[in-house]
């Protein structure tokens, strides 16, 4: 393939996690959205889930936008063998959400 696509996907994580652990296998979520509006929408539901728990806490969440470096064969492979860590290029925070009020 000579110029392999990059993607942007959307996905979410509690804002405590510090950001050099953030792709780490132990701290990614497993849910990645194509659009900002479906991850936002994700995390709203979560919320009032949560909200309407007694038993359970909010954590500050963030919404994250995903961009993947090319996707070759190379990228796949570390992919399958790493983790989403492996294929990041770039991940910036673009919506935070504390407790509901």
């Amino acid at each position: 393939m000579k110029n392999p696509p990059s993607y942007t996907f959307y996905t979410y994580s509690v804002a405590a996690i510090p950001q050099e652990e953030r792709w780490k296998p132990t701290g990614i979520s497993d849910i990645f959205f194509d659009s900002l509006e479906e991850a936002r929408s994700a995390v709203i539901a979560l919320r009032e889930d949560v909200a309407a728990d007694l038993e359970m806490e909010w954590a500050t969440t963030v919404l994250e936008k995903m961009e993947t470096i090319p996707l070759d064969q190379a990228a796949v492979l570390a992919l399958l063998n790493h983790g989403p860590g492996s294929v990041v290029a770039r991940c910036e925070i673009v919506e935070t959400f504390g407790p509901k009020a």
